[in-house]
């Protein structure tokens, strides 16, 4: 039994050291963000299942379930299985400290703008407000009361059928749950040592793939070109050229007709 418990660890470990440098975003990834998000965190997933099952068995060994071992090695297990319980213990301690810094900064960023806000409309899955800001941004702000926030210079620089698209973007980011997403990355670099580039890989990749996919959500209910160029202007006035470059990946691959899209309800502003 123990050889299960030893390579259990073993291919635990080199997915946390491998994956990183596997991963990365490539071509595929663009192309495809979903398959590449749901690999990132399958991947994590297996580790830990790995991990976890190796504790497992260790256990089951310390108490007696291998007679196959003497007692001196039955007594290294015991050691090494109730020190990673142990560790275990203190990871949940240390996620249950470093969810909160990650909850703070995002309610600073919500309170920010609350102040300014100038109106909110009830769009059934969440409210649409409208706030005075000379800053052209829009996002989404889960919880029990998702939000859309949108600021009057977004609106004043964007025509309607662009800001569709911005909206539909940020709508995609809630139905998807990428709030969620995001913040279990964060967590997960936070405690990962900083010697390691896996956590600041997968964040990295993370906030990179669901802007893909709300993009591609996006494009299809509220046209490619909209949010091309709604992505254009709005890297021309921020300076961000990472959404130049999102806007020059709409011509990558074929998007619905105007006569074959559909835009969800609440989006329509």
């Amino acid at each position: 039994m123990w050889w299960v418990c030893v390579g259990c660890v073993l291919t635990a470990s080199g997915l946390f050291f491998i994956a990183p440098s596997a991963l990365t975003l490539r071509q595929w990834q663009v192309r495809l963000p979903r398959v590449g998000l749901a690999l990132w965190w399958a991947v994590m997933a297996i580790g830990c299942v790995l991990a976890l099952s190796a504790i497992i068995v260790s256990v089951a060994i310390s108490l007696g379930a291998s007679e196959a071992l003497t007692r001196p090695q039955r007594v290294v297990f015991t050691i090494v299985s109730w020190s990673s319980l142990g560790a275990i213990g203190a990871l949940i301690a240390w996620v249950s400290v470093s969810v909160e810094p990650v909850a703070n900064a995002h309610r600073k960023t919500v309170k920010r703008f609350a102040h300014t806000v100038v109106s909110r409309e009830d769009r059934g899955p969440f409210i649409f407000a409208r706030f005075a800001s000379n800053e052209p941004v829009a996002f989404a702000v889960p919880g029990r009361s998702p939000e859309i926030m949108v600021s009057t210079a977004l609106e004043s620089v964007l025509t309607t059928a662009q800001l569709r698209a911005v909206v539909a973007h940020e709508y995609a980011h809630l139905r998807y749950r990428h709030g969620w997403i995001l913040r279990a990355a964060e967590v997960n670099a936070s405690c990962l040592p900083r010697s390691s580039s896996a956590g600041q890989e997968l964040r990295r990749a993370t906030l990179m793939l669901i802007e893909l996919i709300a993009d591609d959500v996006a494009a299809k209910q509220a046209g490619a070109a909209n949010l091309g160029n709604a992505l254009v202007r709005l890297s021309r006035l921020t300076g961000d050229a990472s959404m130049e470059l999102r806007a020059e990946r709409m011509m990558l691959r074929r998007w619905p007709t105007r006569f074959h899209r559909s835009l969800p309800e609440p989006v329509r502003v």
